[in-house]
């Protein structure tokens, strides 16, 4: 029997709306217009709580999902996160995290094509957690940097679970 695709057409507002009441998240739409539909939530941390917004750039047919972590890096620390930060999207498949260097906010985007024939539920799940997943792995490890005086490279051996001969 051959997979059958599903060409019922759903807009992308549609389907990113119903996500999140599956989950049971509230939200709001800060923007919807002819460039742009803007969807904002909130999830709460470990290390605290993150507004997440998904962004559908209408006419790229792009849907974007932005993480934005609870605190802001201090300038006498980015460039020592934004090594940190480099290290890790080598680590990721899905998703970046970036650092705004001029106010010091971090995030995390993820984005995918978007179709209005009925999208699989895993790419928009998928795309929305990792944006979330990378935070809260990485942001106790930015605290670090940004708070705590670690260096890139202590923080990439605290990563890979490497030892680190000047730390004994």
């Amino acid at each position: 029997m051959k997979s059958q695709r599903n060409t019922e057409k759903i807009p992308i507002k549609d389907q990113l709306i119903s996500f999140l009441d599956d989950i049971n998240y509230k939200y709001r739409i800060n923007q919807d217009d002819d460039e742009r539909l803007v969807i904002q939530t909130g999830v709460e941390l470990k290390s605290g709580n993150a507004d997440v917004f998904a962004v559908y750039m209408k006419k790229l047919n792009l849907v974007q999902f932005f993480a934005v972590a609870p605190i802001k890096v201090p300038e006498n620390r980015r460039e020592e996160v934004a090594k940190f930060l480099d290290f890790v999207d080598a680590l990721s498949y899905i998703g970046n995290l970036q650092l705004n260097h001029m106010d010091g906010i971090l995030r995390c985007k993820t984005y995918f094509l978007a179709s209005e024939n009925t999208m699989e539920p895993r790419v928009i799940n998928d795309n929305f957690y990792e944006s979330l997943n990378q935070l809260e792995r990485y942001l106790p490890i930015v605290l670090k940097i940004s708070f705590g005086g670690l260096d890139a490279d202590r923080a990439q051996n605290e990563v890979l679970g490497s030892v680190n001969p000047s730390d004994n």
